[in-house]
């Protein structure tokens, strides 16, 4: 049966080619073609509509497409019409271009296809290929266009180009927390950006703000940065740079300072609880030992979400009530976002962070994984774990993610899974936890783990990745409490910390790992009640 049919498609191109039986007269940007209006409209809905209507196309016989070629046309009608793949290097964009138009999938994929395999970005198309492929909604190649910039924006920077990004793309690499570069560069790209573009003094005030001023060499500050027009005139911006001079100066001559986005000596960590109770979903243990409330999501997400972090972003998915939910908090600007909604129900899941992506993994309604990325509009489903995964811990080890313990099959599990986040593939590992542990909560700081799971089982696990070999050794294992499901736990100077309530105020205590006892320590109780389903710590700039 598929071979007739091709063999009809295969006949109707090859007489639409001849000309035979074609009723519409097609006028391109290059040159004019023909076609047949019964074939147009049965292969695109924008065809259909226009020749099915009272428009001028369907009374006149003529269909103006200004902005296609007539070689792209002829390449289109084959690609449909006999499933060959013609897209190339040199007709690509315009393939997609058509196609978005045309409404024709099958078209885009193969472009999406071909991109995905044949990109290659370098200085100058990088920002080119992020902007197209925002523009087609093309998500991960977008990123990956985002991520080659912003992991080479030292050369970036030496460019013209960097003065013909838009403010909301200088604002959107400003706001990341890995660049791979020193903040002399980033203030360097900062000030050409400004000479070329003008911004008014919000704009810039805002720009600089999101620049850690602190780590800019002061030199480079007041022969560069403090006499500029834009700058001097903004009174508000001469005393950020005066107080930041004058705190480097005190410390001029003492220890060596890290230039390195990676680190960042006046970032503070806070404990981000999950800590619920209806839209108020996070609270804060600050690292000076007090709790904030975060302000209320703009949804209740109900009970059981998850959440991880990434850069100074907490994504929060799913929950009872809003199983494909996502959410965002921003830890700095202290707000709240809606995210793009999860393709698959979730609750009871957990969530992980690779690559400068997000992961949603299993839960009670699915086995799959799903990524998203910052710039992406969609999540994608990219592995399926195969067993149903209930309060695991997810543990992110180079660019896998081991899914560990929780509930599978209505039991406790022992079983440790790996996901490949390069090649999207889930392993069994041959090691196995001490404990099966129907609800596992963790703290990972490589190669050690540290877990605790709802039987009061405190584990210590060493992991390794050797030339991509997981390896994992159990280190010590000992009791200590039951915290049942609602609980989480944070590894600080050799202890556990544990974050646990259930309908009560929640409560801080204190597992010395080394003396393997409880440490009789106070801490400040919370005076928001509401189930605890995890917690993050999250390093950021106060």
């Amino acid at each position: 049966m598929d071979c007739t049919k091709n063999s009809i498609l295969q006949n109707i191109h090859d007489e639409m080619v001849k000309g035979t039986f074609n009723d519409l007269d097609i006028v391109c940007e290059n040159g004019t073609t023909s076609a047949n209006r019964l074939v147009l409209a049965a292969m695109s809905s924008y065809f259909r509509a226009m020749l099915t209507s009272d428009m001028t196309e369907s009374r006149t016989g003529v269909l103006n497409l200004p902005t296609v070629s007539v070689s792209v046309f002829k390449d289109i009608l084959k690609m449909s019409l006999c499933s060959v793949d013609l897209v190339n290097e040199d007709n690509c964009v315009k393939m997609l271009d058509a196609g978005e138009m045309m409404q024709l999938d099958n078209v885009k994929d193969l472009c999406h296809r071909y991109l995905k395999e044949g990109l290659v970005l370098n200085i100058d198309n990088c920002l080119h290929w992020w902007r197209l492929m925002d523009r087609y909604n093309v998500p991960d190649l977008s990123s990956r266009a985002v991520s080659y910039l912003t992991e080479n924006l030292t050369d970036f920077v030496e460019t013209e180009n960097i003065g013909h990004l838009s403010k909301t793309e200088l604002l959107e690499i400003l706001s990341k927390d890995d660049l791979k570069c020193k903040e002399d560069v980033i203030m360097k790209g900062v000030m050409m950006w400004l000479e070329r573009n003008n911004p008014d003094a919000d704009d810039v005030t805002r720009i600089f703000e999101m620049i850690r001023i602190d780590l800019v060499d002061p030199h480079f500050l007041t022969e560069n940065v403090v006499f500029s027009k834009l700058i001097s005139a903004n009174n508000f911006l001469q005393q950020m740079i005066k107080t930041v001079l004058h705190s480097q100066l005190t410390r001029a001559s003492s220890k060596s300072r890290f230039h390195n986005r990676r680190v960042d000596v006046n970032a503070r960590v806070d404990v981000f609880v999950l800590h619920r109770n209806n839209t108020s979903l996070l609270s804060c243990f600050t690292s000076e030992g007090t709790w904030e409330d975060v302000p209320p999501a703009p949804v209740n997400p109900g009970y059981c979400y998850s959440a991880a972090s990434l850069g100074n972003k907490i994504y929060i998915t799913g929950g009872n009530s809003r199983r494909k939910c996502t959410l965002v908090y921003d830890v700095c600007r202290k707000e709240w976002k809606t995210g793009p909604e999860l393709e698959e129900q979730r609750h009871w899941h957990c969530m992980a962070t690779a690559n400068s992506k997000v992961y949603a993994i299993g839960g009670e309604n699915s086995n799959t994984i799903e990524e998203i990325s910052e710039s992406d509009t969609r999540w994608q489903v990219v592995g399926d774990l195969k067993q149903n995964r209930e309060f695991a811990f997810a543990a992110t080890v180079g660019h896998n993610i081991l899914v560990m313990g929780g509930r599978s099959r209505e039991s406790g599990s022992d079983d440790i899974q790996c996901f490949n986040t390069a090649t999207h593939c889930v392993s069994n590992l041959s090691s196995r936890l001490p404990y099966s542990s129907k609800c596992l909560r963790g703290s990972v700081h490589l190669p050690d783990v540290y877990l605790l799971d709802y039987d009061g089982n405190v584990m210590h696990v060493q992991v390794t990745d050797s030339e991509g070999e997981i390896k994992i050794q159990v280190k010590s294992t000992v009791k200590w409490r039951s915290f049942q499901h609602w609980f989480g736990v944070s590894w600080q100077n050799g202890s556990l910390l544990s974050f646990s309530c259930w309908d009560t105020n929640c409560e801080i205590r204190k597992y010395n790992l080394a003396e393997g006892k409880e440490d009789n320590v106070t801490f400040l109780i919370s005076t928001r009640s509401g189930n605890v389903y995890g917690v993050l710590p999250v390093s950021h700039r106060a």
